[in-house]
């Protein structure tokens, strides 16, 4: 995943989100660990997505990760309503179940490390896929129990990460502090892969019972959580909530400017003196223009600034692409500024991107 112009990712509400199947984000995992090349990736939710258009360190979060996968019912549905041809939802359990029950001939073992969960879950899923001796193999557990980012992340808890030798670090700690805590250890960890995947910790000791398959595909599967766990309601409400007045003031503008159904006007762009200016429409049909328009700017060590003020239309594909030009300076420290047409701005302002 070391170009983020390669990923067919698309931006909804302003959130990047990948186009893969769960055989596809499967293969990224398993090149990564047979490469040791670096992998971060996120499963967005609901849950997710409101943090992201509330707070922006959590759109950083998701815009800085190497592979961002849709995950719960009305993201994909969200994702459908921005004309994004998503092929399939991603859950991170299922994503852990397409790895853990691969026994094919080509299916290479992968060191497992259980960080988090409930009291127990972490060293009862370590027995638990030590007991199958299967594709995954349980490299080591542990439990930091209650604390703030820093103090789970000493010195010894690291080393006896790395002393484990993972391929692959699951945390499960909340999805805010876990992506706080992979953000602030994943420079001293050795293992190639590093993700915050919820309740899988649980699921796998046993300790929570997944939805039945049946719930996932009728988008029900909240539903079975809060009868497994009432505590969640109050965190499902507030979501849908306020995932409902973005919606309301957000979703026709993005779309209104998409321009779904007009003829695509060509691309064109200039680049001088840290500034590139681009005219025409940021849409799925000139995606390939606009990548290569993007590419050299993206690869300089400065801040730039995109000029779209003769920019007609953009969608959610031309927006994801910004938002990895956005990925490429931001991982070299430099900073995108963006001028634009009232409708434009109105559009970025709406994805909650940076202007």
């Amino acid at each position: 995943m070391s170009n983020p112009f390669d990923r067919d990712v698309w931006a909804i509400l302003g959130m990047p989100l990948d186009n893969v199947t769960l055989d596809e984000a499967a293969g990224h995992i398993e090149r990564a660990v047979e490469t040791r090349q670096r992998l971060s990736f996120v499963t967005p939710n609901v849950n997710w997505l409101v943090r992201a258009l509330k707070q922006k360190e959590t759109m950083r979060q998701i815009v800085n990760a190497d592979l961002s996968l849709a995950d719960g019912a009305p993201v994909v549905w969200l994702a459908r309503q921005l004309n994004m041809p998503l092929k399939e939802r991603v859950a991170g359990s299922d994503l852990f179940d397409r790895l853990r029950y691969d026994q094919s001939a080509q299916a290479k073992p992968i060191r497992i490390f259980f960080f988090g969960g409930r009291e127990g879950s972490a060293q009862a899923a370590h027995e638990v896929i030590t007991a199958e001796q299967g594709r995954l193999v349980a490299a080591g557990w542990h439990n930091p129990g209650y604390g703030d980012v820093e103090s789970m992340s000493s010195d010894e808890i690291r080393s006896k990460i790395n002393a484990a030798k993972p391929d692959f670090v699951i945390v499960s700690l909340g999805a805010a502090k876990g992506q706080a805590w992979i953000e602030h250890n994943q420079t001293h960890l050795d293992a190639p892969v590093i993700a915050h995947l919820g309740a899988v910790v649980d699921f796998v000791a046993g300790a929570i019972r997944r939805a039945p398959k049946w719930s996932s595909r009728m988008g029900l599967e909240w539903v079975w959580r809060i009868i497994g766990e009432p505590m969640l309601w109050r965190r499902y409400w507030d979501d849908g909530t306020a995932l409902l007045g973005f919606l309301r003031s957000r979703l026709n503008t993005l779309k209104r400017v998409a321009k779904f159904n007009a003829p695509a006007q060509p691309l064109q762009s200039d680049w001088q003196d840290g500034k590139l200016t681009l005219a025409g429409d940021l849409v799925l049909a000139q995606r390939d223009s606009l990548r290569q328009a993007l590419t050299q700017p993206g690869a300089m060590d400065m801040d730039v600034i995109l000029d779209l003020s003769d920019v007609r239309a953009v969608d959610a594909a031309g927006l994801g692409q910004i938002r990895m030009f956005e990925q490429s300076l931001m991982r070299r420290g430099n900073a995108l500024a963006i001028q634009a047409s009232q409708p434009i701005d109105a559009a970025l302002k709406a994805a909650s991107m940076t202007v």
